[in-house]
Parts: C-alpha cells; structure tokens; sequence
C-alpha cells in the first residue's frame, strides 16, 4: 500500500501490499467506531486542533486556480492543483492547508521508484482529519510527479494523506487491470528535485495556498 493512506488504512496488517499507497482508514471511516461528541471523555476537555468533522468549501474552482507550495529543509516543492477535474478533492486539501494541518508533519513513508507520501498527524500511517472524501474519478494517469490521495484500501475514500509518484505508476491508473485506482489532483510544477532527495521523516514546514484568476 503506498502508506498512510493506502498505506492508512484501519490499522493496516504487516502484510499488506506496498505496492499500493495505502491510507490505514482513519477511525471515522467507520461510524460504529467512532464516538460521538456527546461520549467524548470528561477528561479530554481540549479539541484536537487537527480533527475536523467535515471540509469547509473554501475554493472557487469556477473562477480561481490554485497552487500550493510546500516548504521543507531540502527546498520548496511546488503544486499545481486540478480543481478543474477534482473540486472536491483540492477543496479538501486547501482547507486542511489553510488551517496550518500538514504544517510540522512528515513523510511517513519514502518508496523509492514508487512514492513519497505524507500528510498524516500520527506519521505512521493510521491517522486522518477526523473526515473523508470519496474520490473523484478522473482519467489523469499517475505519471512521475502527480499527486493523488492515498486510502483507505477499497473504501473509495480519503483523509488528509497524499503522495507524490516517482514514476509513472501505471498501476494505479485508472485504467489499470485490477487493484486500487487512485485519480491525481494536482503536479509537480516545480522541485521535483526536492521530491526526489525526500528521506523518510522529512519534514513539512508548512503548506501554503495561492490563488489567482482563472
């Protein structure tokens, strides 16, 4: 699984395929399991500041094009994002990157010649925003330097993880025979060079949004 997400997945078995990007659902995925507000224990007063029940709609995809601009040690690593072909998506990633959640996370998990992925709170794979978003399908192939989301292993649905491919993972088009598909949001425009010298554990300074008249 390509980790977190694919890789994410509800507490994902040593087993599992890393051949896919894996998200370990997160515990929301499942409504039997997770607590409403009202159980919340008496002692835990203090809201988790990265937990959210939904998405706010923060983006204009009609009108505005967006970018995201993701700062680490080793350089800046630059998105363009498609909310053009997955509005929902970008919408879900801007409001996470808006209100400072992948600021101070890692990548969790380097694949060489596969993917880079990151985006999750707990930096092992398990962890999300508290919410998820089904996919949007779309015919935009998983060539180096696209980014999709990782998941939940066949839920159709994602958190807050992402990854970068590293190469052109046919695999996971969405014209692939078999197995997961994942639909990229958005590219590499610039430091591609960053992605590449990623190691695991490296950090996201912050992720910032920039946007602009179509």
């Amino acid at each position: 699984m390509i980790g977190g997400v694919l890789i994410a997945a509800v507490a994902q078995s040593s087993s599992a395929d890393p051949s896919v990007p894996d998200a370990t659902a997160t515990p929301t995925i499942d409504p039997s399991a997770s607590p409403v507000a009202s159980e919340t224990p008496a002692t835990s007063p203090t809201p988790d500041p990265r937990v959210f029940t939904q998405a706010e709609q923060v983006i204009d995809a009609a009108t505005k094009q967006y970018t995201a601009t993701i700062k680490t040690d080793k350089g800046d690593i630059v998105l363009k994002l498609r909310a053009d072909v997955a509005p929902n998506t970008v919408n879900s990633f801007v409001f996470l990157a808006q209100k400072g959640y992948f600021d101070g996370l890692t990548f969790h998990r380097v694949e060489p010649n596969f993917v880079v992925q990151g985006g999750d709170p707990k930096g092992n794979g398990t962890g999300g925003p508290g919410y998820t978003t089904k996919d949007e399908p779309n015919e935009i192939k998983n060539t180096r330097g696209t980014v999709s989301m990782a998941k939940v292993s066949g839920s159709g649905q994602f958190g807050s993880q992402f990854f970068i491919n590293l190469k052109n993972n046919v695999g996971l088009d969405f014209d692939s025979k078999g197995g997961e598909k994942f639909y990229p949001f958005a590219e590499v425009t610039s430091g591609m060079d960053v992605v590449d010298r990623l190691a695991k554990g490296d950090v996201m300074r912050s992720v910032t949004i920039t946007e602009s008249p179509k």
